[in-house]
């Protein structure tokens, strides 16, 4: 049971942002159509420690269904579009254009189904000199300048985990909930977009901020990439440790035993402390060098100062604060048996979400789907014969 029970949706995403966007539909309860070309999603493919699909595809797809259509030929191209004439919402992932060489664009679309919301997630946007360019989350991220922040003023260093992806798939599916209920108002569809390009800045508006009548715009710059809250390593480990600013500054002193820095002048205010930064770290870090991250830890959060010792993703399946939160969850695939996967990222009272449905095989849904859509066993059957299904 989930907020979007009874809204189909149609998926036609590959790779991250896409696929994020219609699991995050999924998990309100949302039936979510994947089509697929032949090979599938390119991501099952990705290599990865997993012997079998890559944990990607897995982690992204779960609570869909996968319907094998080639979208090249024809017959494919109708199957596709009589999906799409009784969806509730359309996503795509296509670059600016294609879809509408498919007979799957926004306009035709909408003039066969007026109720359609119609989602577009693309790089840099369906329109502007840049639009028809190629780009992934690394790309954009280093066309966006985020690598530059990451390396404290050393070598540009991307982020790591497609995190512009997943913001994008997060903005777009949310943009998508909007115009679902602006649809409940108005009884019309509505058009949706969202790039990587929009969510590298919309994720930077605390850092592009530019005042052009008191600076140059050579000058702007964010100084919270190289600051005194940073990674630190310890006897056993390495921790983060947020200890710059005004209050968790003076109770960091007194745990790490160097209350003499107080009586300093220089580090008495927040600014003063990020100009010295290069003295001082030198003398946290030879401290923090003498005991385990998780006695820091320990020592640290009872002073009231955040800390926390720098983890390997897969000790979250440990982590007892993400199984009370319902963070975590099982569902049984038909070839890997059970699967232990993130759960819903978000819980709305009274309606528990998330999906029991595992992630699909390459077409596993195909002949239910296209059955529901309205063709006969027969022309199905013919079109997997001549390999416009699968």
């Amino acid at each position: 049971m989930g907020a979007l029970d009874g809204i189909r949706v149609l998926d036609l995403t590959h790779y991250v942002a896409g696929p994020f966007c219609t699991l995050l539909l999924a998990d309100q309860g949302a039936d979510v159509v994947k089509l697929e070309p032949p090979g599938g999603d390119a991501i099952r493919r990705f290599p990865s420690s997993f012997e079998g699909e890559s944990r990607l595809f897995l982690g992204l797809n779960r609570g869909k269904r996968s319907a094998g259509v080639d979208l090249s030929k024809e017959e494919g191209k109708r199957a596709a579009r009589a999906l799409a004439a009784r969806a509730d919402v359309l996503v795509e992932g296509f670059r600016p254009g294609v879809a509408a060489k498919l007979g799957l664009g926004a306009g035709e679309a909408r003039a066969a189904n007026p109720r359609l919301v119609y989602a577009s997630i693309s790089a840099y946007g369906q329109r502007g000199p840049l639009s028809a360019r190629r780009g992934i989350d690394p790309i954009v991220q280093a066309f966006a300048g985020i690598p530059a922040e990451q390396a404290g003023g050393g070598a540009p260093q991307l982020v790591q985990g497609h995190f512009l992806d997943y913001f994008t798939g997060s903005l777009a599916a949310n943009a998508i909930a909007l115009a679902l209920l602006e649809r409940e108002r108005t009884g019309r569809g509505g058009r949706v977009e969202a790039s990587l390009l929009g969510a590298a800045a919309a994720i930077q508006q605390g850092r592009l901020v530019w005042a052009p009548e008191r600076e140059p715009r050579g000058n702007v710059r964010d100084l919270l990439g190289d600051r005194l809250a940073r990674i630190y390593e310890t006897a056993q480990g390495h921790i983060y440790l947020y200890l710059d600013v005004d209050g968790f500054w003076e109770r960091a002193l007194s745990v790490l035993g160097l209350e003499r820095l107080r009586e300093d002048e220089r580090w008495r205010t927040f600014r003063g402390r990020h100009a010295g930064r290069g003295e001082l770290i030198p003398q946290i870090q030879e401290v923090l060098r003498s005991a385990s991250s998780d006695a820091w830890v320990e020592r640290f959060e009872g002073a009231g100062v955040p800390c926390a010792r720098v983890r390997g993703p897969w000790e979250l399946f440990g982590e007892e604060q993400l199984r009370v939160m319902g963070l975590l969850k099982e569902v049984t695939h038909p070839d890997y048996g059970p699967l232990r996967v993130v759960g819903p990222s978000f819980q709305l009272e009274g309606l528990p979400g998330g999906s029991p449905l595992p992630p699909p095989r390459l077409g596993e849904h195909t002949d239910e789907v296209l059955k529901e859509a309205g063709f006969l066993a027969g022309e199905v059957a013919a079109w997997r014969a001549a390999g416009v299904v699968f």
